[in-house]
């Protein structure tokens, strides 16, 4: 990269880290609270699922009521990372660029629209239901909401679609259409329609208790736990962060993404095309620790494990934060970068909870946080549709 391209804010609503401070505080102590919930099983059977408890506060207010839930998640995130960044994205020196990702984006008001429409209601529904459903609400009500006029844009490529916001926006930083970026990635979609579609393909685990659902690196594990919630990072060249005397919490070093080019309802089982996202963004170096997507799902987890193998000859040590915040589809990816540079700041790697690692007992997997400086992190992401993306963060 020509321009180093600098993290000098973030924000964050998952379970178990409604804030970045939250995360930091869980991140340590392991604490966890999932959800049994029964409503959205075609059986009537229990789901445990992640859900954000903490109010949005004044975008839970009327005037907001035309904005889906993703899209004031991550206004609320966004306004977490800018205040941490001491940024004000609306100056004249800022040319700012907004750029988020979303897997489901609104299914759940979809659902609502769906029922009007099924009942024949049109009187009922919403004047603004277009903007309740459609993808680009997402990016578009973050630039609405802070005044912002120049280049938004949503990405919608599934779990990865967080980090290839931010491939985009990295794009933009270096080649100078920009100096400011706000990057994030919002989903919220506990809902039948999600429920359904990932149960058909046994990725929701079924009546299951908290402990073996969504456990990663565990061959018991049946699925992964279904979460909702939002992220966000404030990225800027290095050139403009430093020129404004911001804290700098980290780099975007590398970033890259595929497809595995297998079927959209397939992935690539041999692990190769995420090996070659990782060897991309590694470039011939050895980060400190491996923040991976496992997530408790079988097909997930063991191209984890490929590259662990392969890379790195299960020499470096691998995390997983799922046990804790769940899976938010989009999320993820932008929730492990910051989950790093929480260790970043903090001098510790953050541990992988509730797992047994039946199954994966090779793995050089950290369970218990490790106290140490770290300066280079590998993150990965794949998901739905094969789509790979992965990226190295360093700390200077």
């Amino acid at each position: 990269m020509s321009k180093r391209i600098a993290v000098t804010g973030f924000g964050i609503k998952v379970p178990n880290g409604e804030d970045s401070n939250d995360l930091y505080s869980h991140l340590l102590s392991g604490d966890y609270h999932f959800t049994a919930a029964r409503g959205f099983t075609p059986d009537g059977e229990t789901l445990i699922i992640g859900e954000l408890q903490g109010s949005l506060g004044a975008l839970e207010d009327r005037q907001y009521r035309a904005l889906p839930r993703v899209s004031k998640l991550a206004i609320s995130t966004s306004l977490e990372a800018l205040a941490m960044a001491n940024l004000h994205p609306g100056d004249s020196t800022n040319r700012t660029g907004v750029f988020f990702g979303t897997t489901m984006g609104g299914t759940g008001p979809l659902e609502e629209m769906i029922a009007f429409s099924d009942r024949n209601n049109f009187r009922d529904m919403p004047v603004y239901c277009c903007g309740l459903v459609h993808y680009h609400s997402l990016a578009s009500a973050v630039s609405s909401h802070f005044q912002l006029g120049g280049i938004t844009k949503t990405v919608t490529t599934g779990c990865t679609a967080g980090l290839e916001a931010l491939e985009d926006a990295v794009m933009y930083l270096q080649n100078g259409r920009i100096n400011t970026a706000i990057v994030g990635a919002a989903d919220s979609s506990n809902n039948k329609v999600t429920v359904y579609g990932f149960g058909k393909i046994r990725a929701l685990p079924f009546n299951q208790q908290a402990e073996h659902s969504g456990s990663p690196f565990n061959k018991r594990s049946k699925g992964f736990i279904l979460s909702e919630g939002a992220a966000t990072l404030i990225l800027e060249t290095e050139e403009h962060a430093l020129g404004r005397k911001a804290v700098i919490y980290g780099y975007i070093d590398a970033v890259a993404s595929n497809n595995d080019a297998v079927s959209v309802n397939g992935h690539d089982s041999t692990g190769s095309s995420m090996k070659r996202a990782v060897s991309e963004v590694l470039g011939g170096r050895t980060p400190d620790y491996y923040n991976s997507q496992a997530l408790g799902y079988a097909a997930n987890d063991a191209v984890e494990e490929i590259v662990s193998r392969d890379i790195f000859g299960h020499r470096v040590p691998i995390t997983s934060i799922k046990g804790l915040v769940g899976h938010p589809f989009s999320v993820s990816g932008l929730a492990q970068i910051i989950a790093s540079l929480l260790g970043f700041r903090h001098q510790f790697i953050p541990k992988t909870i509730r797992t047994d690692r039946y199954g994966y007992e090779h793995l050089p997997l950290v369970t218990e946080n490790i106290y140490a400086a770290s300066s280079g992190v590998l993150i990965t992401s794949h998901g739905y549709g094969g789509n790979n993306a992965c990226v190295y963060l360093t700390k200077s």
